[in-house]
């Protein structure tokens, strides 16, 4: 049995539905989910994803403690992605890097997101995968993070409506996510496009699945491209303990 580390970056305590996340795990595979004790309700802006920084370290310090085989950074923003490969040697996913990846095996592609604002952060992220080309929209639906299992049909009818405007204005040739809180949304998304769904990329189904696909490899973090921080004095971290065990010198 693998076993895989979700971290969600937030302290918003049952964000997945366990049916989804059950569905969305392979077999021969147990997933389970940590949240943060300390940081945002929700990951929206470059300040959520500098609050959530610590905690998401902290998380995978500890999943390589307690013998997880791999981590999942359950965020389509990617917070604290190349710090915590610094801190560990399994092998870590970004869910925004998988599904790009994944996405833009299709060609061209548009990333369906929560808001508008989270457009340039997209953006970057495909500069720093090397994917800026691929990308030709970033479309959001107008509804929160927190909104989306709230109001999930409305959710999915908003999606739907921003994804055939990806599809028939910008000839995207694959929709993608912009935040694993659409866990589930792929199959009606799907449907309503009338596309297969594998051209529409689920994040977090496929940061679990790339993740599977990892330790079955039996990839690990290359720590010559992401060495162990050195070590010295941090000042304010203490409750963030296998963090500040890190740093200590």
């Amino acid at each position: 049995m693998i076993d895989i580390c979700v971290i969600t970056p937030i302290i918003t305590k049952n964000f997945h539905n366990d049916a989804q996340l059950a569905e969305a795990t392979a077999n021969s595979c147990r997933v389970t989910t940590m949240t943060l004790e300390r940081g945002p309700a929700s990951v929206e802006s470059a300040v959520d994803e500098v609050l959530a920084a610590p905690g998401v370290v902290d998380a995978a310090c500890r999943a390589e403690s307690n013998g997880y085989d791999a981590i999942v950074i359950d965020c389509m923003l990617d917070p604290a992605l190349e710090a915590a490969r610094e801190a560990v040697t399994l092998p870590i996913i970004g869910a925004g890097e998988a599904g790009m990846n994944a996405a833009a095996k299709f060609g061209k592609f548009s990333v369906v997101t929560v808001l508008q604002r989270q457009e340039p952060a997209f953006q970057r992220l495909a500069r720093q995968y090397g994917l800026a080309g691929d990308l030709v929209s970033v479309n959001g639906i107008g509804v929160s993070v927190l909104d989306l299992e709230r109001a999930r049909d409305a959710s999915i009818e908003a999606t739907i409506r921003s994804a055939k405007i990806s599809r028939d204005q910008d000839e995207a040739d694959a929709i993608l996510f912009g935040c694993t809180g659409m866990l589930g949304y792929a199959q009606p998304v799907a449907k309503a496009l009338k596309w297969p769904e594998e051209r529409v990329i689920d994040p977090l189904r496929n940061a679990i699945e790339t993740a599977f696909r990892a330790v079955k490899a039996e990839v690990k973090t290359d720590k010559d491209r992401h060495p162990y921080p050195v070590h010295k004095d941090v000042v304010g971290f203490e409750n963030w303990r296998a963090l500040n065990d890190l740093m200590s010198i």
